[in-house]
């Protein structure tokens, strides 16, 4: 760590330790109070309301301590602050002008749950930092850690950086030789991450076990990237979905526990509306894991833009060397996306890993249109075949967000 970002730490520190009444140290799930009301002891990132007091210079309430150099907080159970002294009125009139990002507003409809958390979690591109300086009318500012500073889409293959995908997840399957990672999937709320069908199970390696959040190298711990592991406790396989069959194949993964956001780790923001890529272009992600087959693929994280293909163009490409099980009705449109191009590598896509694009509402968020299915061929002119998102947005509001799993 620089000798800044130390200070900073320590400024950091010190300044929550002024602006917020220390309670001694307490720990996570420890009881508290704020001010009469009943509170639970809570990472201050998870806890909303302390957090955007935080950011608007309020003084919010009790400090609990600190896990890891984190800062834990009271956090109302009701998830409202106490009401504030009325102060006593004067005969000066004073105005004052706040500026800040004017969010687009929720519609409602078909989708209007995902957008919700889509704005939710699009808070997460931020986080509260300090100047090196203290004092004690330091105010914390809302940073950016965003790591992808342009929009242009990448012609062919290449390394990711650290936090350029924080919602890519690596699904890992239990072996003798220890954990093997073999297909991708998109962190897409606190407890959930959306997979293919066909990666729950396969045959070779049993049911997906693990989950891997904030990596970029599968094999080493020398990066930058803040790797974590959670147990997948749960695996939702869309009821439609009929293997050998590609069609509807696509799987929610519950966790064993919520996941922490951080500049490394958020979920992506799924579409809830057509055209799904106004563009004709989407990127594909991934450790170049094609599946149950030999080949280990990359370590490093992976990203190649691809086009769009109309679906009478993927049909015929398949068409050639004939529809098998797979595939016995053909591309289905309102089903699935066809995207490739002439010499791409399209196999830098996981199995189960997201297809996704520039999000027009939210800096430095995706909108995952698409699920990596079938035909990961390298570099052929045949295009690979994605689960359309769009296309399942009610039934994944049911079982993320609805409690229906």
């Amino acid at each position: 760590m620089s000798s800044l970002l130390r200070i900073t730490s320590i400024a950091f520190l010190a300044f929550l330790s002024i602006v917020l009444r220390v309670h001694g140290q307490l720990y996570v799930g420890s009881p508290c109070h704020l001010n009469g009301i009943d509170g639970i002891c809570t990472n201050l990132q998870k806890c909303t309301v302390i957090y955007n007091e935080l950011l608007a210079g309020n003084q919010p309430g009790e400090l609990c301590g600190f896990v890891n150099f984190e800062p834990l907080v009271c956090c109302p159970k009701n998830g409202q602050l106490p009401p504030k002294p009325t102060p006593r009125p004067t005969t000066t009139t004073t105005t004052t002008t706040t500026t800040s990002r004017t969010l687009p507003p929720i519609k409602g409809g078909r989708g209007a749950i995902a957008r919700a958390k889509c704005q939710e979690y699009s808070k997460y591109v931020y986080q509260v930092q300090y100047g090196p300086v203290l004092s004690a009318n330091s105010k914390p500012v809302n940073t950016s850690v965003c790591a992808t500073k342009s929009k242009t889409l990448i012609v062919g293959g290449t390394k990711a950086i650290a936090r350029e995908f924080p919602h890519m997840v690596a699904i890992g399957y239990d072996s003798d030789e220890g954990i093997g990672w073999k297909c991708g999937g998109s962190l897409i709320s606190e407890r959930y991450v959306m997979s293919a069908a066909h990666c729950s199970y396969s045959p070779g390696w049993g049911a997906a076990k693990w989950a891997r959040v904030g990596d970029l190298n599968l094999n080493t711990i020398d990066d930058i990237a803040q790797p974590r592991d959670y147990k997948i406790v749960k695996r939702i396989k869309h009821p439609n979905y009929k293997a050998p069959a590609e069609y509807h194949d696509i799987a929610l993964f519950r966790l064993d526990q919520d996941v922490t956001f951080n500049g490394f780790v958020r979920p992506a923001c799924l579409q809830t509306t057509l055209p799904d890529a106004p563009d004709n272009k989407a990127t594909a992600t991934g450790w170049g894991l094609v599946a149950w087959t030999e080949d280990d693929g990359s370590n490093d994280l992976l990203k190649v833009t691809l086009n769009i293909v109309p679906q009478p163009s993927c049909n015929y490409s398949y068409s050639k060397s004939g529809f098998d099980v797979k595939l016995s009705r053909g591309v289905i449109d309102d089903l699935q996306i066809c995207a490739g191009g002439l010499g791409k590598d399209t196999c830098q896509g996981d199995s189960g890993g997201p297809l996704a694009t520039f999000s027009n509402d939210y800096d430095c968020m995706y909108n995952i249109i698409g699920i990596t299915s079938l035909g990961r061929l390298c570099g052929t002119e045949t295009p690979g075949i994605y689960t359309r998102v769009y296309n399942y947005i009610p039934w994944i509001e049911s079982v993320v967000w609805g409690g229906q799993d």
